[in-house]
């Protein structure tokens, strides 16, 4: 749901650039927090945080690039739905983590549901292919940051302290990105992108807490799974919000995702 919020905050955005660097840099005032209270990870971390903060600064980039090509409604689902089989491929052939028959069938059925709503989305409006291939490719970083992520949680048995010093690095690389593209980025952010740093980097600071926490208890590509349910708020919030109605192609998606998740608690 939180992560959701956030998404449906910037969904409207003229300006990517600027509703990017508002959430990252909203991340900074919680990291400090999080670090005060859970205090700093292990040395041993470090080198998870070093490269999961490239990850996630790669993906930013080439998300807004995305949306050169293509719309919210095509490039997220697409790049979320295949994230979690990309995680289950990698565990499978180079970490052996332990994902039985049932929470595979959940996860397939997840990310299916949101890839092929995805491209029906590229389809029905004949985007540019380049926003589909953009799509892949950051479908890539997700899967590698959480991954990452969720390794250096268990490693450092601390994941709050963990995720609160990477995106403290993260957001510094990408402000100097955001500097270099718009000069005047933390003048504009100042003016008009107070709503997008505090209720946009809250949201988004306290969703992605939660998922790296979760990866203490569940297999990553689980909770990457489940993570990327949050389409659902996104659909709800649509209807609830600016009156959009349930086609057929939502309810089939609505179906799919809710499947999986009952597969996935299934005993």
């Amino acid at each position: 749901m939180l992560h959701a919020s956030w998404n449906f905050i910037l969904r409207g955005s003229e300006d990517k650039l600027l509703s990017m660097t508002s959430v990252v840099l909203g991340h900074v005032p919680f990291a400090i927090i999080g670090i005060l209270v859970f205090g700093l990870p292990d040395i041993v971390g470090m080198k998870y945080i070093l490269v999961s903060s490239l990850l996630h600064f790669f993906y930013q980039v080439f998300l807004l690039n995305s949306y050169r090509f293509g719309e919210l409604s095509e490039i997220y689902p697409t790049a979320r739905g295949l994230s979690p089989l990309i995680i289950v491929i990698i565990s499978f052939l180079f970490f052996h983590e332990e994902i039985s028959t049932r929470e595979i069938i959940g996860i397939l059925i997840i990310s299916f549901s949101l890839i092929i709503y995805g491209l029906i989305k590229f389809l029905g409006k004949q985007s540019d292919i380049r926003g589909f291939l953009l799509a892949i490719i950051t479908a890539c970083f997700i899967a590698s940051y959480s991954l990452v992520d969720g390794y250096g949680a268990r490693v450092t048995q601390n994941p709050i302290g963990f995720y609160s010093v990477m995106t403290l690095i993260n957001g510094l690389f990408f402000y100097f990105f955001a500097c270099r593209k718009e000069r005047n980025i933390l003048k504009k952010l100042v003016l008009v992108g107070k709503t997008s740093f505090f209720i946009g980097g809250t949201a988004s600071y306290l969703a992605y807490g939660i998922v790296v926490w979760a990866c203490l208890y569940l297999p990553i590509a689980v909770v990457s799974s489940l993570r990327e349910t949050s389409i659902l708020f996104a659909v709800l919030f649509g209807v609830l919000f600016l009156k959009e109605k349930i086609n057929l192609t939502k309810f089939f998606l609505i179906l799919g995702l809710l499947s999986g998740v009952i597969i996935l608690r299934l005993n």
